[in-house]
C-alpha cells in the first residue's frame, strides 16, 4: 500500500498563513499522504472551511479546546451546531479536558466536554479527543456520557493499561510524534501492544515533531516517521500497517 493517513493535523493554524499551508499539502501529497483530517480548534481558522471543503485530501473536525472553553457561551455552541450541519465535518473535536495549561477551569473544561459529547451524539458524530493530565476524569466522563459513535483518544501518552479501557469503552488511540521520543516508555509499551484494530497514527502537525526531526517545525509528511516507528515496535510489514491504520480510520470516520 502507497498511501499514508495522518489522522490529526493543525497545519492551517498558524495565522493562516496560505502559501505555508499550501506548502504543507504540496509536501504532504509528494510524500504519499493520502488523507488527513483537518482539526479547526480556532474559530479564525474557519474563514478557510469554503477553500477546503470539497477537497477529498481533506476530512475535517471542528469543536472547542478545553482551554477556551470558559470564553465560550450560548450563542458559541449554537453557531458550532451550525457549522456542523451546513459544512461536511467528519468529527467534532478536538474536545477535553487538559488540566496542565487550564486547571483552574477544570469544572467549567468538564461542563464544555459533556455538552459537546452530547452535540456529537446528537449529530451522529465521533469525537476526537484531548486528554492532558486529565486521563481518570476523561474516562469517568466517557463511561457516563455515552456517544454512539465513539471517537478518538488523541495524541495518547497515558499507560497501556488505561488505553485498554478506553478501547473497551470503544475509543480508539493515536500516536504522534512523542512515541518516538528517547525514554517515552509509556507510549512506546502502549504503541507496542495495544489491539491494533483500534491503532491510529497521526502528527498534531505544527506540533510534537516527530524523531530525526524533532525540534523543527512538524508537518504532515511528517506521519510515515510515527508509521515507521510503530511498525518497527510491532515487528509489521510498513504497509501491512498502512493498511490496518487506513482500515480503522475508515472504520471511525468513513
Amino acid at each position: 500500500m502507497k498511501y499514508f493517513i495522518d489522522s490529526h493535523t493543525h497545519i492551517t493554524n498558524e495565522n493562516l498563513d496560505i502559501a505555508l499551508y499550501q506548502e504543507d499539502v504540496k509536501k504532504a501529497k509528494a510524500a504519499g499522504i493520502l488523507k488527513v483530517m483537518l482539526v479547526f480548534s480556532d474559530r479564525k481558522e474557519i474563514a478557510i472551511l469554503d477553500k477546503v471543503k470539497d477537497d477529498p485530501f481533506f476530512d475535517l473536525a471542528h469543536g472547542f479546546f478545553p482551554c477556551d472553553v470558559d470564553r465560550l457561551n450560548d450563542d458559541d455552541y449554537a453557531e458550532l451546531e451550525k457549522l456542523l450541519i451546513e459544512y461536511p465535518f467528519k468529527a467534532l473535536g478536538e474536545i477535553g479536558l487538559d488540566y496542565h495549561w487550564s486547571p483552574e477551569t477544570k469544572a467549567i473544561q468538564k461542563e464544555a466536554f459533556i455538552r459537546q459529547i452530547k452535540l456529537a451524539d446528537k449529530l451522529g458524530l465521533p469525537i476526537i479527543i484531548h486528554a492532558r493530565e486529565a486521563l481518570q476524569d476523561t474516562y469517568d466522563i466517557l463511561k457516563a456520557h455515552n456517544n454512539r459513535r465513539k471517537g478518538v483518544m488523541h495524541c495518547y501518552s497515558g499507560s497501556l493499561e488505561m488505553a485498554k479501557e478506553f478501547i473497551k469503552l470503544g475509543y480508539y488511540i493515536s500516536f504522534a510524534g512523542p512515541v518516538t521520543y528517547k525514554n517515552n516508555r509509556k507510549s512506546v509499551e502502549c504503541a507496542k501492544a495495544i489491539d491494533i484494530d483500534y491503532l491510529l497514527c497521526e502528527t498534531d502537525a505544527p506540533y510534537l515533531t516527530p524523531v530525526p526531526k524533532r525540534g523543527e517545525r512538524n508537518e504532515t509528511a511528517n506521519v510515515q516517521l510515527v508509521y515507521e516507528f510503530i511498525a518497527g515496535l510491532r515487528g509489521m510489514d510498513l504497509d501491512d500497517l498502512k493498511k490496518k491504520v487506513a482500515a480503522n480510520y475508515e472504520r471511525l470516520f468513513g
